[in-house]
Formats: C-alpha cells, structure tokens, sequence
C-alpha cells in the first residue's frame, strides 16, 4: 500500500511539472521574454558583440550582466507568479548561458555559465531542464548601425550561443501531498480497520484454543469417569453369562467391549490396539446392526485367507460408520467386501442408497459436514463419522475412493498396503 501511495505521488509531481512546464512554454512562444534573455535585439546581446569583437572584455560583460539580471528580478517574479496564482506553485526559474561557441578560430569562449535571468526564489533542485542553442553569423556587411559601420573595421563573426532553463517547484511536495489527502485519509482508515480485525481475528483465534483445550480436559475427564462404569457393566455382564446363557448377554458384552476399546483410544497413553480382525469378528458386527436395522438386508464376502493385523478397532470403526452412513441414507441393501491381494487390503461398501451428488463428495469427509437436502438435514449425526474414517485410513497409508450416483447408491472403497 505504501508503495502504490508512492507512485501515486510521483505521478502527481509529474503532473505539477508538466503543468508548469506547458504554461511557461507558452509565455515564451509569447515572446514577452524575449527582451530578458539573449535575443537579437537584447541590450545583453549587443554586449556580447562586444566581448567577441574585443572591445570589451568577458568580466565586463559579466559585471553589467549581473546588474541588469537584479534589475529584472522583481518583474520577472510577479509575471511567473501571476500565471500560478490559481494553482499556487511557487515556481522558481533561472536562464543560463551555458555556451558560447567560436567557430573561427573555434573556440569556446566561456569557462562557466552566466546567468541572464532568475527570480527572487533561486533554483535550488530542478524539476525540468531545457535546452536550447542559437547559430549566428554576423558581419560589417548586413549591419544596419551606419555609426558602426564606420566605428569598427570590417568584420565577420560565427558563433553559436547555448541556453539553459532550470525550472524549480518550491512547494511541489507540499502541493501533491494535500492532493492526495483523501487518498491517505482513506488509507490509514483501512489500516486500521485491518489492524483492528487482525486483533480481533487473534483474540478469537486464542479464545478457540482456550476452549479446544478446555474439551479435551473435558474428554480427558470424561473418559476417566468412564473407566468405572464400564468395568461394572463387563464385571456384571460376565456374572450373568455364567447364570444365563443368553444371546441377549453376549449381545450386551460385545458392545461393552467396544465401548471400553472405543474410551481407551481417548486416552493418549493408552497403547495402540494390537488385535486382529477377523471373519468372525465381522460375522458379529453384522449380526449386532441386523436387530438395529431389521428392513436392511447385509452381506458380507470375507476373501482373505487370514486375519486382518491393522487392529480391531480401527477395522470395526470404518467398517460400522460406512455401514451405518449407508443405512442413513437410503440403503436397504448393503454388502460388505473385503479382501487381501498384491500386498493390499481392500475394503468394499455398497449401498442401493439415495446416492451422492458429484459436486458434494469432496466435502462428505470434513469434519461436521453433514450432506443437506434444502436447508433441513434429514439424517440424524455430527457429521464426524467419514471424517474418523478418512483419520484412520490417512493413519494406516490408505487411500479413500467413492463412486455414487444419486438414486442409485453409493461404493466406498478403500485400499490400506502391507507387507
């Protein structure tokens, strides 16, 4: 921003400049300076025909030069002044003569510039700089001075005369700042106002945190309560086993020994889960969800010949949350595949379900993303079932691919490597 603001000065002061340089031009293609600086009929002209017929010497000129340009300083002021009184620059100027060029013998006859005409203000940087160079031959011959033809012998002269103009803005940042005033008022307005959402994005940011961490002490707490209740239910679902044989008991002891595995990945120190999965074990986790969901028909295909070493589980959470996601959402047949080949176990769930929308499947596996019809969620969940599936899968080397059409069903289908 400060850069951009930079630029916009530099240009202004470009602009102040060439205003100046246009109406100064102007003022001398009306020819009221030509009697200020070195013009044919110019009193300081006629002295330097003076200095270059030898009649006078080169200080001599400079002297009465010097008197004549602090004659003339005043008027010339008032005159600049006046072509800027509306725009009020203080516009300083200064004639030099940088040259003065003898062609026979060619010689240069000044050893540093003169300076013809100036105004009060002195030229102190100069914005702009013009040039300008005048040839002249002079003779006894075409001169109209009869006295003196008669004066000075015959002559013939060529020569070339060097002009420069240096013109300097004394108030030119002044001016370009005050222009630009909205513009800087504007900007340090937005800079604050990014200050002030920086702070308050900051603030909020911290407070985020601050209450992350208050849930996982809450989590943290929360599971170590668990630990006890949990241990009941096993401790009294083993007693009743013992009394009872019941499918119901074996039913309730299945999901209690899940609860406990699920609470102690809770807890960090809690060593991974090193059980393998197998047929059985998924034989048992559809005969659990099969009460749940008594209109859904489930299949399962077990094609590999051994047990699965990614534990337990993680195998059981992805396997129950892409099956129950199908049920959710319209399946009343979902078959569950899998299978080990070429060093990969390939996890397959498919549903006849209401499908997913091409454009929505990149976002089904952010966390709290929950698909929507219209405004109104039709499923009830948090949304953090595909988001626990993607962790675990990402955590295992695994990739996630989904092919879904809606009204005719959704196929996850994922690939974890082994050795």
């Amino acid at each position: 921003m400060s850069f951009y603001i930079y630029n916009v000065y530099q240009l202004k002061c470009k602009e102040i400049v060439s205003t100046v340089n246009q109406k100064i031009d102007t003022l001398e293609e009306s020819r009221v300076l030509d009697k200020f600086t070195i013009k044919k009929e110019n009193e300081q002209y006629k002295m330097l025909l003076q200095v270059i017929h030898g009649t006078t010497t080169l200080d001599e000129f400079k002297e009465k030069n010097k008197l004549i340009s602090e004659s003339r300083e005043t008027y010339f002021t008032s005159l600049i002044d006046s072509l800027f009184a509306n725009e009020k620059y203080e516009v300083a100027i200064r004639y030099d003569l940088t040259q003065i060029v003898l062609y026979d013998p060619k010689r240069e006859l000044l050893n540093q510039p003169i300076t013809l005409l100036q105004t009060t203000r002195k030229v102190d940087k100069t914005y702009k700089t013009n040039t300008s160079n005048w040839e002249v031959q002079e003779s006894s011959k075409n001169s109209d001075d009869e006295q003196e033809k008669n004066s000075i012998e015959n002559y013939k002269h060529h020569f070339s005369l060097y002009q420069q103009q240096y013109i300097d803005i004394k108030n030119i940042s002044s001016i370009a700042l005050l222009s630009l005033m909205p513009l800087l008022v504007l900007t340090i307005i937005i800079a604050i106002s990014l200050l002030c959402i920086y702070y308050i994005t900051y603030r909020t940011i911290k407070q985020k945190e601050r209450e992350v961490d208050n849930l996982y002490n809450m989590v943290d707490n929360v599971s170590h309560e668990f630990k006890l209740p949990i241990a009941t239910l096993k401790y009294g679902c083993n007693n009743l086993l013992q009394e009872y044989t019941s499918p119901t008991i074996q039913l309730l002891l299945r999901q209690v020994d899940r609860l406990d595995r699920l609470q102690n990945t809770l807890i960090p120190f809690i060593a991974n889960d090193n059980t393998p999965f197998t047929q059985a074990n998924l034989s048992v986790l559809i005969e659990d969800l099969q009460p749940l969901y008594p209109d859904t028909h489930f299949s399962i295909h077990w094609n590999t010949p051994n047990e699965i070493p990614l534990g337990k589980t993680k195998v059981e959470t992805i396997l129950l949350n892409l099956i129950e996601n199908s049920v959710k959402y319209g399946g009343t047949t979902v078959q569950c595949t899998i299978e080990a080949t070429n060093n990969t176990y390939i996890f397959t769930i498919s549903d006849n379900g209401i499908g997913i929308a091409k454009e929505l499947q990149q976002d089904i596996f952010k966390k709290f993303y929950r698909v929507r019809e219209g405004n109104i969620h039709n499923t009830k969940g948090l949304g953090i079932g595909l988001y626990q599936v993607q962790q675990i899968v990402t955590s295992l080397h695994g990739q996630i691919n989904i092919n879904s059409k809606p009204q005719k069903g959704t196929t996850f289908k994922i690939t974890i490597p082994y050795v």
